[in-house]
């Protein structure tokens, strides 16, 4: 699969337009996952047997492209939805959009990229960079314990961003900047607008992102105008050739819900055989101004097999437990191609 990288430049860099090339370029691409088994979360309920969507990648279809304009410059757009594949519905719910996961149009240019509409935060994307299970949302300890709300989510916020406009610098040095503004558009005005900064490194086998966001509308928040959290990120791996070590530590403080999360994370993805064992633990404490406090511990254990480059195999177990419930416990097998 070639992901849609739809960098983009500022507007100072379309006075570099000059004479277009007039060629441009789509295409269709997008990730199927399937999995079945057990499934249960520490003080979600009862455990089930299911065949979902989703497992180590949440499923989505997407298009996109570019037009050279020359002399350096081009135009570029993606448009993203996912899908329910064992159902057959769109959106990751049923108050999705269309098209939830990207749905902008941009510019990339020698000074950089600007892109404007729904845009993907670069915080859910470096999680899904620091530890061994990737985006998995609903398999790796760290993204279910900072996304999933069926696990308490410690961020608030979309994993993508309405009505956003971003900026990501050239790389220098192996090190880039990723800016983005969301635009809350409410009676509440800026009030209500999130902003997020990323700094990413990567040089050889060693990678590290930053990230400080702001966030004042989203899931995981509460009034609209009033509600504010404030997330600082640091993760990384390291590829040690026969092994892969990945670690991550974030802090999130909120008002309304006046809460203070905080959230580590360690993992490993040893090659074998074909394919990756993977190893991840994190953990979340979670203080509560009006509240009792709590904890949630959450470890996995997987195997992902390569049938090719686009196809692979894998089985997971998961154990959760939070500090005021029984601990839980998940086994998967699932089935995941890129296209």
């Amino acid at each position: 699969m070639k992901s849609i990288v739809a960098t983009g430049g500022l507007a100072a860099a379309l006075a570099i337009g000059g004479d277009a090339c007039a060629q441009s370029s789509t295409q269709v691409y997008g990730v199927l996952d399937m999995w079945g088994g057990r499934s249960e979360i520490s003080a979600g309920g009862p455990a089930s047997t299911q065949v979902n969507s989703g497992g180590m990648t949440t499923s989505y279809w997407g298009f996109g492209g570019s037009e050279d304009l020359g002399a350096g410059l081009k135009a570029v757009y993606a448009v993203e939805g996912y899908l329910q594949l064992d159902t057959g519905a769109s959106g990751r719910t049923a108050s999705d959009t269309m098209f939830a996961r990207n749905a902008f149009v941009g510019l990339q240019g020698r000074a950089g990229e600007l892109k404007i509409g729904r845009i993907l935060n670069p915080l859910f994307v470096a999680t899904a960079q620091t530890n061994p299970f990737g985006g998995s949302i609903r398999f790796a300890p760290l993204l279910a314990q900072v996304w999933s709300p069926t696990m308490g989510r410690a961020v608030a916020g979309d994993t993508s961003w309405d009505n956003a406009l971003s900026y990501t610098t050239p790389t220098f040095g192996g090190a880039r900047l990723a800016l983005l503004t969301s635009f809350g558009e409410t009676v509440h005005g800026s009030a209500t607008r999130n902003d997020g900064a990323t700094l990413s490194y990567g040089a050889g086998p060693a990678a590290l992102h930053l990230t400080v966001q702001r966030v004042h509308v989203g899931p995981g928040l509460a009034t609209v105008g009033e509600s504010e959290q404030k997330t600082y990120f640091v993760g990384g791996s390291y590829d040690l050739g026969a092994a892969k070590l990945f670690a991550s530590w974030d802090t999130a403080n909120s008002i309304r819900p006046d809460l203070k999360a905080k959230t580590a994370q360690a993992g490993v993805a040893i090659g074998a055989g074909g394919g990756s064992v993977l190893l991840s633990f994190a953990r979340t404490e979670v203080e509560v101004t009006a509240g009792a406090d709590s904890r949630r511990d959450t470890g996995a254990v997987g195997y992902d097999y390569f049938l090719s480059k686009r196809t692979d195999l894998y089985a997971v177990a998961q154990s959760d437990r939070l500090s005021t419930a029984n601990r839980a416990r998940t086994f998967g097998v699932g089935v995941r191609h890129k296209f």
